[in-house]
């Protein structure tokens, strides 16, 4: 009773935040009736879960009763506020659904318990609301969302009995709330068509049957469906589209894919012609109409738009002013079929137009949109969002959301194989979007859903109940009491946490140093001999602390290597692989040969995530993962043999001169401005402690010549000898400025000297940019004038809101 009643605290703390009092146990020992309408697809589908969840947790009998209460033991009523009920609560009931009536995907809990009758009554303000409500208890009664996804064991319980009280809960901090599964090519597609739903050969029915039951046990709402060429379109099948409404579950389209088509898999060139507005208008418009029509009596959420056929840019467009004008014409098209197949006004109809890539170029160059239609902001592909909307793009009807990635095709270098995305970054950049209002829509590419379990879970979380992330603590505290709650272990999530932070450094898959399309060989690494040994030291020492933890309960095992062991010591021996080749390439040519101790360890590492990868498609869960885990997305050259690497030349750069590295927060004194202000943090970090200058809704930049006025940071330092070189590299966060329009400006002083404005401002596709997001860092070098000994100071002032400041490094000369 005390580990259930623990684990109940847990979730109830981690995931959810409740208004509550009157508090009762409810007595799962005998009987329990469930009473619902059985009109609703999703008071169906959530009662039939609950009902599993119960016989499965309690061994108890369970009964649908549709019309009224029985004389059982136990009776759960679901309903959606406004429904007529049978028992003798009509005036709680009525003032309960007065507070809840009309809130977007809210519920309660009403617990009477009477010497011989228990009855607690879930409300939903509307059938995801009540959903959220049944599943929520099913948490609290054992059953993890991620008991499929993640094998987490759905333990008998002991006691029988379980505290509720009666509770409302909050509002959706975001809207619409979702995924988009992508680049599925080497593990969801495979594992589905050959493991899970081989009489589909796809990602059909049963696999989207068990994803949106995860996404409703995560309280989200949305999906963005798989829809590479690897997969047939998600209307191929239609039951897929019933299995939607089922669950629940809004259906939309990527930003690539207009109305509700996947053009991959639906649009024929051989019988439709191009893919061409200019050209081939009719049949584009018609092949739109065909889809609404088909969808129009479900749930769906529309992006609106046109791009190339596939992630590219619009064809046949020559200049940016025609391709503007064109789509504005789309757009106007598309809303007018919206208007004739939904039969409502346009402005509840959902419609997101996604500012991706060439798209957020057509914004910036005047492309109108209209006020209903959410501005969806994406990240640059690497987890650093390029824009957010301004003051007056805050007050459009549509509002605004985010397109986020924790995994991406593409270049300068894919990360398809562990998820990496530092939860640091993913916590402080939605965090920004949240402030900056855009809170209409989130959706975050996943990839195949494993191994970014955790990116998933707490995306979903900040996007459902923001109020616990804005407390100022480490989000680690989240994957603390996820990891607790998951393989009841604390020190978990400090593994996870250093896995995390290593790869914020450089990710396993970036460690050749190479790029792709096109896929480039590897480049010299980065970093030094001392670095290389410190890091080498660094995963091993990882590495034994992961098998040092495996859990004792072996029905946790599973559930350890899928969210834990894998992802670490996969990452680490990938790192070792290269890491040991670096240190190969640091002796002589002459001294150089296949015996090599370095080597041959290069060799053993590469083996090591042959096997673990073998582990974990053949025996892990007795087989259920198999064809699911892919140790070489896309072959490229990073995942090779360390024999097929010796081709290239991977030399080491010297050590670093004499030099001092000084925190962003170690500053020695600090001024704040009028309602402006540099504010010290401990994450996203690789100091520990960095600086970043608020407000984020400024709206303007400051004035670099009022120095006086400007928010200022103080350091100091010191030097031992007259007429001494020294350089200074600032290190900071590769943002991208907080709006249009805006920078990534700071101003610098040295001593008395002239102050200089530096921007860290950098523009797709360039070569600084692509260095920047490998290395999760932007970096900005002054040289000063020869410095006499004694000491000497170096101020920083604010210009632009957003920028972050990691650290800064003297080097003297």
């Amino acid at each position: 009773m005390k580990l259930l009643l623990s684990i109940y605290l847990i979730i109830l703390s981690t995931f959810t935040t409740f208004s509550q009092k009157n508090n009762a146990l409810l007595d799962f020992s005998r009987e329990v009736n469930i009473v619902y309408n059985t009109q609703n697809p999703l008071t169906n589908t959530s009662a039939q879960l609950f009902k599993n969840d119960i016989e499965q947790v309690f061994d108890a009998k369970v009964n649908f009763n549709q019309k009224s209460t029985s004389k059982a033991c136990l009776d759960i009523i679901l309903r959606i506020a406004g429904e007529p009920i049978t028992v003798d609560l009509k005036n709680i009931i009525s003032e309960n659904d007065k507070k809840i009536a009309g809130q977007w995907e809210v519920f309660s809990y009403i617990n009477q318990n009477k010497s011989t009758k228990q009855t607690l009554i879930i409300t939903g303000s509307d059938a995801r609301g009540l959903a959220y409500g049944v599943l929520e208890l099913s948490k609290k009664i054992g059953v993890n969302p991620w008991y499929f996804w993640a094998d987490v064991p759905i333990e008998k319980s002991i006691s029988k009995k379980i505290s509720v009280s009666d509770t409302i809960s909050v509002e959706p901090s975001v809207k619409y709330r979702g995924i988009f599964l992508n680049d599925e090519d080497w593990g969801l597609q495979p594992w589905a068509a050959k493991t899970f739903e081989p009489q589909t050969k796809d990602i059909g029915p049963a696999t989207y049957a068990k994803i949106f039951e995860l996404l409703l046990r995560l309280k989200a709402n949305l999906i963005w469906p798989a829809m590479h060429p690897s997969t047939k379109a998600f209307y191929h099948f239609p039951e897929n589209k019933v299995i939607a409404q089922k669950y629940g579950i809004i259906v939309g389209t990527s930003h690539a894919e207009p109305m509700m088509r996947n053009n991959v898999d639906e649009w024929d060139d051989k019988t439709m012609g191009d893919y061409n507005f200019f050209t081939n208008k009719d049949k584009i418009i018609n092949y739109w109409e065909i889809r609404i029509d088909e969808i129009k009596d479900y749930e769906n959420y529309y992006s609106i738009g046109m791009r190339g056929k596939h992630d590219s840019g619009m064809e046949g467009a020559k200049t940016i002013d025609k391709a503007v004008e064109t789509t504005e014409e789309i757009i106007q098209i598309q809303r007018d079929l919206l208007k004739k197949y939904a039969k409502k006004p346009l402005n509840e109809i959902p419609q997101a137009m996604t500012l991706y890539k060439e798209v957020l170029n057509l914004y910036e160059n005047g492309m109108k949109i209209p006020d209903d239609i959410t501005l969806v902001w994406s990240d640059d592909n690497y987890g650093y969002i390029k824009g957010l909307s301004n003051e007056t793009e805050r007050k459009r009807k549509g509002g605004a959301g985010v397109y986020y990635h924790a995994s991406y095709w593409g270049r300068p270098h894919d990360y398809l194989w562990l998820g990496t995305t530092h939860p640091a970054l993913i916590h402080f950049e939605m965090s920004k979007a949240y402030e900056m209002d855009a809170k209409n829509i989130w959706v975050l590419n996943i990839g195949d859903i494993k191994p970014n379990e955790y990116s998933m879970q707490l995306f979903l979380d900040m996007a459902y109940d923001m109020k616990p992330f804005q407390d100022g603590k480490s989000v680690k505290t989240h994957l603390s009491k996820w990891t607790n709650t998951l393989l009841k272990s604390t020190q978990s999530a400090d593994l996870l946490w250093q896995y995390y932070q290593l790869a914020f450094v450089r990710k396993p898959e970036f460690m050749g140093w190479s790029q792709t399309e096109p896929t480039r060989a590897t480049h010299p690494t980065t970093f030094t001999p001392t670095e290389v040994n410190e890091r080498l030291h660094q995963y091993q020492q990882l590495e034994q602390e992961v098998l040092n933890n495996r859990p004792t309960d072996k029905t946790l095992t599973d559930t350890y290597f899928q969210l834990v062991e894998y992802p670490i010591i996969a990452s680490s021996k990938m790192n070792q692989k290269f890491l040991y080749l670096d240190k190969f390439y640091e002796k002589p040519i002459a001294e150089r040969d296949n015996n090599d101790v370095n080597l041959q360890a290069a060799i053993q590492n590469y083996q090591s995530i042959q096997d673990l990868t073998s582990y974990y498609n053949n025996q892990l869960s007795g087989g259920k993962w198999k064809y699911m885990m892919n140790a070489a997305p896309r072959g490229l050259p990073v995942f090779n043999h360390p024999e097929k690497l010796l081709k290239v030349e991977q030399k080491n750069v010297g050590e670093s001169p004499k030099n001092i590295k000084i925190a962003a927060g170690d500053y020695v004194s600090v001024k704040q401005g009028v309602n402006t202000f540099w504010k010290k943090i401990v994450e996203p970090s690789f100091s520990g402690s960095s600086v970043v200058s608020e407000p984020f809704r400024l709206g303007k930049s400051l004035d670099s010549t009022k120095t006086d006025e400007l928010p200022t940071l103080t350091y100091q330092f010191n030097v031992t000898e007259n007429n001494t070189l020294v350089d200074l590299s600032i290190v900071a966060l590769p943002l991208h400025p907080v709006q249009m329009g805006l920078g990534q400006r700071i101003g610098i002083q040295i001593d008395e000297q002239k102050v200089q404005i530096i921007n860290f401002q950098t523009y797709d596709r360039s070569e600084e940019w692509k260095q920047n997001v490998l290395s999760n860092t932007a970096k900005r070098t002054l040289k000063m004038n020869k410095l006499n000994a004694g000491k000497h100071t170096f101020k920083i002032f604010m210009i632009d809101p957003a920028v972050v400041l990691d650290h800064f490094v003297l080097n003297f000369h």
